[in-house]
């Protein structure tokens, strides 16, 4: 599988499982969801904000926010999202020796089918970063961003 069908794949996932929380958020919550205009329902079901919304309208949408913050007469509302990467590492040389001496062992024992082992390790890295910003203002919706590199973290294991 190459990189852009990787990436499409991981996109189509997101998204089914982002529509399945939406659901059942709206499920959990259905007279009032109910109670909204049919172009509330709509953005709220296609996991979409408008200004004027209140808390629950945008908990309903895109569920809650990872952290909430004041900026003066502003509330923030942060939500994450993890990015992940695998990564090819060299073992180190005693780690390498020290599993050539079992694979030998296993083979001289008989053992068929084994693979030699390899000088790397593929390690999966992780990363959070913001990716949307929902400003509150009176407990209504008034403005939103979806920045650009604003990580919160470097890559870890």
């Amino acid at each position: 599988m190459n990189l852009r069908h990787l990436i499409a794949a991981t996109a189509v996932t997101l998204l089914l499982a982002g529509c399945s929380a939406t659901k059942a958020r709206i499920s959990a919550n259905e007279d009032l969801f109910n109670s909204y205009p049919p172009e509330v329902q709509a953005a709220i079901k296609s996991n979409r904000i408008e200004r004027g919304f209140d808390s629950t309208q945008v908990y309903l949408a895109l569920g809650n926010a990872h952290s909430t913050e004041m900026d003066g007469e502003q509330e923030l509302w942060f939500y994450h999202q993890t990015h992940n990467q695998s990564v090819k590492e060299e073992k180190s040389a005693s780690e390498y020796r020290d599993e050539m001496i079992v694979y030998e062992s296993a083979v001289a024992a008989g053992g068929e089918g084994l693979s030699e082992p390899s000088a790397y390790r593929v390690v999966r890295l992780y990363r959070t970063s913001v990716c949307r910003i929902v400003r509150f203002e009176d407990g209504r919706v008034v403005s939103w961003e979806e920045p650009d590199g604003m990580w919160l973290d470097d890559w870890h294991q």
